[in-house]
């Protein structure tokens, strides 16, 4: 997986948002609701979540990744008896561990969270969320190092600091946090000397898989990209960027935390912890990482193997130096997308196309040489004989087109007004828009074109589209239809500007 960058702009939307006096917040759409806890995901598990401090009195350092749960809960989440499951939110970042502890009281359909889990995971106390289980891939391997930052959880007295040995304090974390996932931003709050510190992972390092090899050929850059999903040779290793799991091998590196030092109060906090021995974790990127910098100033930290598709990316994967970069020219988020896709082929998973994007999404195949996803996008352009006519011929659908516009009516005709035939007999496989004037004079059918719009005509198919009839749909039509239909469709509506999508 590989993390969505935000926008920047993002911030000063959810600050709008807040004033409204029908805003919601990201916690309540979260939220199942208690009558009727329906999950989205098929295997997820809605829990209610309960403070796990106010049950056992306190917080140990055992629990910094446990998700206490009921034996029932566990056999729900797909872990056999005395064993464990890894568990997460939908599409969230972090993972817990699900234990059912014999002497701790919790009840089926409960999860004991501490304050720190709660905080990392962003859900509140007594209320119901879904989870699911989560399989890391067998043959991982552990992160190479992991970057801490600490202070302290409340102020010491005034002249009094805690001290403590950054390096004895990373070995310790990193016993506690053995064979667990931790994300970046994970939160974690642990009792040392008698106080209470509060860790934040900043940097996962992944570590470089034993059975890569740096200097294998590149079979010609873009054939790597064929057969995708075939064979085990393909898989990448340790591809999520912000994630990993700690080993025995795993270096933890300690620092002082910063990131709350702005007021008189918060820097009390932070100078109440000296620690000593100090090492920086190593700046620079693991061996087996390429730092790729968008056309818009992001950076991402990708695994060499997972960008050895891109032809123009060849120089930076092959950099024996280590530290390759590179310089792309394509958005932050369309190159998100490229790494979906890139990451979901090398596992073999299929790739669920946005066809909102999926014209970005071409240009950056052909900007990066990657000629698997310049292949897949192909594909979902299509045809007019190719995809509408065969979809409607072999699967028996009802997809028209208008404008080169595709529509998908099959769930609309038992609601047609003028019955469910007429369509059928008169508008597949042909560009229908002079019976769409025909039969509404009323502009008021145009409101339902957007529910029912799925996709757009290649712009050199266009011609090859058959007539329903022999007359043709009036000037003023056209322009009202193609003024109605510009917000939510690609394609401008002149032919020779236009932009194709998938449908």
């Amino acid at each position: 997986m590989v993390n969505m960058k935000a926008s920047g702009h993002q911030g000063q939307r959810k600050r709008r948002q807040a004033g409204a006096e029908d805003a919601v917040t990201k916690l309540e759409k979260l939220k199942l609701r208690p009558d009727s806890l329906a999950c989205v995901n098929p295997d997820g598990v809605p829990l209610r979540v309960v403070a796990r401090e106010k049950v056992l009195g306190g917080e140990s350092n055992a629990h910094l990744k446990a998700a206490l749960v009921a034996p029932a809960t566990l056999a729900a989440l797909g872990a056999a008896p005395g064993s464990r499951a890894m568990l997460c939110r939908p599409g969230g970042d972090f993972i817990l561990s699900a234990r059912a502890v014999a002497d701790v009281p919790v009840s089926e359909g409960e999860v004991l969270l501490g304050e720190a889990q709660r905080l990392s995971l962003h859900v509140c106390e007594d209320e119901f969320y879904e989870w699911v289980p989560y399989r890391p891939p067998a043959d991982e391997p552990p992160l190479a190092a992991l970057s801490v930052e600490a202070q302290l959880l409340h102020a010491r007295p005034e002249g009094e600091r805690l001290v403590q040995d950054a390096a004895v304090l990373g070995r310790q974390v990193g016993k506690w946090l053995f064979g667990e996932m931790v994300s970046d931003n994970e939160v974690f709050i642990v009792s040392v000397s008698g106080a209470q510190l509060v860790l934040r992972a900043t940097g996962c390092l992944p570590q470089q898989a034993e059975d890569e090899d740096e200097d294998d050929e590149m079979g010609g850059g873009e054939d790597e990209g064929e057969g995708e999903g075939e064979g085990d040779s393909r898989v990448v290793h340790s591809s999520h960027c912000f994630r990993g799991l700690v080993g025995s091998r795993t270096r933890v590196y300690v620092g002082r935390s910063t990131v709350f030092a702005s007021s008189a109060s918060q820097r009390a906090v932070c100078e109440g912890l000296a620690l000593v021995n100090v090492e920086a974790a190593p700046a620079e990127p693991p061996r087996n990482a390429v730092l790729v910098e968008t056309s818009d100033g992001e950076v991402f930290p990708v695994h060499r193997r997972l960008l050895k598709p891109c032809i123009t990316l060849t120089r930076a994967v092959r950099d024996e130096s280590g530290s390759g970069e590179a310089v792309v020219d394509v958005d932050c988020s369309t190159f998100d997308r490229v790494l979906l896709f890139l990451e979901a082929a090398n596992r073999g998973r299929p790739y669920e196309f946005d066809m909102q994007t999926l014209p970005q999404l071409a240009a950056a195949a052909a900007a990066l040489g990657c000629r698997a996803l310049r292949e897949a996008c192909a594909r979902k352009l299509g045809a007019f004989e190719e995809h509408v006519v065969r979809h409607n011929d072999e699967r028996g659908g009802c997809w028209v087109t208008m404008d080169g516009m595709v529509f998908d009516l099959e769930a609309w005709l038992p609601e047609h007004p003028g019955g469910a035939t007429i369509i059928p007999q008169q508008a597949l496989n042909a560009d229908s828009t002079v019976f769409f004037e025909l039969y509404h004079a009323s502009r008021e059918s145009f409101t339902y074109l957007k529910e029912f719009y799925i996709g757009e005509l290649a712009p050199e198919d266009l011609a090859a589209v058959p007539r329903a009839s022999e007359d043709t749909a009036s000037s003023d039509f056209m322009q009202q239809l193609r003024e109605f239909a510009t917000p939510f469709r690609l394609r401008h509506p002149r032919p020779e500007d236009a932009v194709h999508k998938s449908f």
